[in-house]
Parts: C-alpha cells; sequence; structure tokens
C-alpha cells in the first residue's frame, strides 16, 4: 500500500511546522558533512604517521628506545586505517537505520501486537508509548549486530595483533550480551519517563525532564559501582602493603576522603592501564587501579598516577562536568520540545500523523509508511539528535578543549605535591605499555583527544617543575 498526503490540506497542519523545510535533506547533509570531516581528519593523522624520517619530540628523547617508536607509530597506523574504515561503517548503517525507521517501526509494532494479542488471548493493540518502547528494543538490537562484526575485528584482529587483547571469545559474546540487556534495561527506563513527561507534564517538559535526568545520573553512579563494574570485572581489596601506606599517606596529604582501595582485574580483557577513583561529591571515594598499570610501573609511579587523578577531585572537575553536561541536557531538551511535533519533519521520513486514527499505527509490517495518531516521540528523538550533529560537532571542539585542560591542571596539581619526576616517569611507561601515539596532528587532536599528547603533558610538566623549583627558593 502507497499512501499520498499534501500536508497542506491536513486540518491539524499549522504554518508554524515549516512546511517548505526540507528535514531530509538537512539532517541528510549533516551526516555526510559530519562524516567527510571526520574522515578528512583522520586522513590528516594518517598522513603523518606515515612521514618518514620524523624527529621524535625533545621531551622524549632517551627515554623511548627506536623499537618502542617503530611499534608506537605501527599500532598508530593501523589504528587510524581501522578508524576511516570504521567511519565510513557507521555512515553506511546510520544512514540506513534512517531509510529503514518505518520498516522497522511496523515490524516491531506488529510482532508486538502479537506477541501480545496471543498472551491476552484476544486482539490487542499496543499504545503509542509501548510501541515507542517496541520500536527501541528493534533499533537498540539491530545496532548491536551491525556494531558487532567491528568489535570483534577491533578485538580478535586489531588488538591482538599488538598484543592488547587478552579477551577469549565467549568472554566476547557474553560482554556484547550483558552490554545488550542493561543498554535496554536503561535506555526503556530513560524512554518510559520520557514519554510519560511528555505527555503529562507538557508545559513543565523542560524543568521536569531535566530534574528526572539529573537524578538518574547520580543513580548510575551508584549502579557504577555496584552493578556495572561487577557484571564485567573482579575487584579485590589492594594487597600490596607498600603501595597501600602511600596511597593512604597521599590521600591525607590531600584531604582526600578514601574509603577504599581496590585492584581490579583489567588484564583479563586487556593490556592497557589505567586506574581511577569513584564516589559522589558528597560521599567517601575509593581508588581502582587496573593489575596492569601495577604490574608495568613502579609504585612511585602509581603514587603519582594516583596524585594526578586525586588532582580532578581537588580541582572539583567531576561537578563542573556535570554541570556542564545538565545546561547541554537543558538546552537539547528545551529545542527539542519547541520542534519535535513538527508534521513535516516525521512526513519526510515516511511517518505520517494522522489523529483520526483509532489506533497508534495503522500500516502494515511490509509498507514503507507509518501512520500514526500522535508524534512517535522517540523516531522524534532521534531525528532531532541527527539534526543536532553539526551543533554537537563543534561543541566537541569545546568540550574536548575543556578536557585537556582539567588535564593539565590535574598534571600541576601532582607536581605541586612534588610527584612532578615520577608523573613524567609514569606517563613514559604508560606509552610504553599502550603504545601511545607520539605523533599528532594538531587538528585531529583538538577534535578526538581528551587527554594532551604525551609530548605535551611532559613539556608542560616540565614548566610546572620550573615554576615549583623557582617557588622554594
Amino acid at each position: 500500500m502507497i499512501f499520498s498526503f499534501n500536508l497542506t490540506h491536513l486540518p491539524f497542519y499549522s504554518t508554524e511546522d515549516f512546511v517548505n523545510f526540507p528535514f531530509k535533506k538537512v539532517i541528510v547533509g549533516i551526516a555526510c558533512a559530519k562524516f567527510l570531516f571526520e574522515e578528512y581528519i583522520a586522513y590528516r593523522q594518517l598522513k603523518l604517521l606515515e612521514t618518514p624520517n620524523k624527529c621524535i619530540p625533545p621531551t622524549l628523547k632517551n627515554k623511548i628506545d627506536d623499537k618502542k617508536i617503530s611499534e608506537s607509530e605501527a599500532y598508530g597506523i593501523a589504528t587510524i586505517k581501522f578508524e576511516i574504515i570504521s567511519t565510513a561503517y557507521n555512515f553506511v548503517s546510520n544512514l540506513g537505520a534512517l531509510v529503514l525507521y518505518p520498516l522497522m517501526w511496523n515490524y516491531s509494532v506488529s510482532i508486538g501486537n502479537a506477541a501480545l494479542s496471543f498472551i491476552m488471548k484476544r486482539p490487542f493493540e499496543m499504545s503509542l508509548l509501548a510501541s515507542n518502547i517496541s520500536f527501541f528494543l528493534t533499533v537498540s538490537t539491530f545496532f548491536s549486530i551491525v556494531k558487532l562484526p567491528r568489535a570483534f575485528y577491533e578485538n580478535f584482529v586489531l588488538e591482538e595483533k599488538f598484543g592488547f587483547n587478552n579477551m577469549t571469545k565467549s568472554l566476547f559474546f557474553m560482554d556484547t550480551i550483558k552490554m545488550l540487556l542493561v543498554k535496554n534495561l536503561l535506555g526503556l527506563s530513560v524512554l518510559y519517563a520520557l514519554g510519560f513527561i511528555l505527555e503529562k507534564c507538557t508545559k513543565k517538559f523542560v524543568y521536569t525532564i531535566w530534574i528526572f535526568v539529573f537524578a538518574f545520573q547520580i543513580f548510575l553512579f551508584l549502579l557504577n559501582d555496584l552493578i556495572f563494574i561487577p557484571m564485567f570485572y573482579t575487584l579485590t581489596p589492594l594487597d600490596n602493603k607498600e603501595l597501600q601506606d602511600k596511597i593512604n599517606a597521599l590521600a591525607k596529604q590531600c584531604g582526600f576522603p578514601l574509603s577504599e582501595i581496590y585492584m581490579i582485574d583489567g588484564s583479563k580483557r586487556s593490556s592497557h592501564s589505567n586506574a581511577y577513583f569513584s564516589g559522589l561529591p558528597f560521599m567517601k571515594k575509593k581508588i581502582v587501579i587496573f593489575d596492569t598499570l601495577i604490574k608495568d610501573s613502579s609504585i612511585d609511579e602509581v603514587v603519582a598516577v594516583l596524585g594526578h587523578e586525586i588532582g580532578h577531585w581537588k580541582m572539583n572537575h567531576i561537578p563542573q562536568m556535570l554541570i556542564i553536561s545538565q545546561v547541554h541536557i537543558s538546552v537539547f531538551f528545551m529545542l527539542f520540545n519547541n520542534v519535535y511535533k513538527n508534521v513535516k519533519m516525521f512526513a519526510d521520513f515516511n511517518f505520517i500523523i494522522d489523529p483520526s486514527s483509532k489506533v497508534p499505527t495503522t500500516t502494515s509490517p511490509v509498507s514503507k509508511y507509518v501512520v500514526v495518531n500522535d508524534y512517535p516521540f522517540l523516531v522524534g528523538l532521534f531525528l532531532f539528535m541527527e539534526l543536532m550533529k553539526s551543533s554537537d560537532l563543534i561543541l566537541d571542539f569545546a568540550i574536548k578543549y575543556y578536557y585537556r585542560h582539567c588535564e593539565y591542571q590535574a598534571d600541576n596539581y601532582a607536581v605541586r605535591l612534588g610527584k612532578g619526576k615520577d608523573l613524567k616517569d609514569s606517563l613514559v611507561q604508560l606509552q610504553r605499555s599502550n603504545l601511545s601515539t607520539i605523533y599528532v596532528d594538531k587538528l585531529y587532536s583538538m577534535y578526538h583527544y581528551t587527554h594532551p599528547s604525551i609530548s605535551e603533558r611532559l613539556e608542560a610538566v616540565d614548566k610546572y617543575n620550573s615554576k615549583q623549583a623557582k617557588k622554594s627558593n
């Protein structure tokens, strides 16, 4: 069945719907522009890495041998080539999903109605909220399947080639299933709340959704330690007495409210190293150190890394990031609330809004059109997110700049603690262990990197050390 509608003749059409605005062309155009930009900067990075006879940064001379530099370059080239292919793969997948949204909606609603009719032993039509939830599960499953080959290649070909992958195939698939379950459970909770708020709190939508999202973020902070991390990793109390004593002394020196120190079995999945602390601003903190970091670094280097992490706490970076995210979320939903009830936007993607329909969805599963009696808010959210990608691209530069600024501040704090030399040694050791890229294109770094490059950090630490020495004298 093929539907043909003249939107301007519909009785429920409003001139505020921007009937002449080419939503589909703009959304596809934005997606194409973002794809081309990301491919361009990735190509710049690839050309830089492939340039022969590059000069090693002065801060790294005599610190990293030629073999490690060659391995780092080879890993960087392999990673950026994989990124170029992955970006193209994601671009095609996302455009395909936009085209398939009507088909996904019709199939998910038909399957949901059939399943519920069978269970209840009578004809059943899902509500619009239930239809949105069914659509979400379909889209979530679609992208999980689409991303599976890429993730498999990244772990078992790319990472394994350079000795980083420690994951078994059974663990990989188990993690994938767990992540899909967690994502769907959390997504359904947010989706149900969004639908309820849109229906019941139309006049105070932005304020109400902001309160909900803020509370949900706090809830996720708590769940992360209690459920999510233990689902994938095993945490054991740190059993290295010397390291434990030095960390406790550091926490006391900084006034850091430390309650527990754990080691996490990161080596079960990867050889990459890390350390972090967790806990809300008003709660006791827990330090978690990857076993790979303890294995590859000296005790003083590990303590210096934790001095850097405590610097993030001392500088209030977590609350600042939380405030930034709240502003971003509020602006996003303010714009969404003013845009998503737009007949033309839905019609451009074959979703026809017909309030006279007595059931939420009246089309067959094989139809490329969807006729609904109210706005499918999840489809509207997905389309609006695509529409916002141009501003998000610009925002990414600002956010990444802020993150790098925070990293410099945390490094500076570690230097003020007297950990400058150990911090430099730990950064060099982390570069050796992780084969971090030494040579970074400026534009690529500005767009992708949340941390300054190792040479930039070492140079900054040297400056901080000099300033600290002058103050001491």
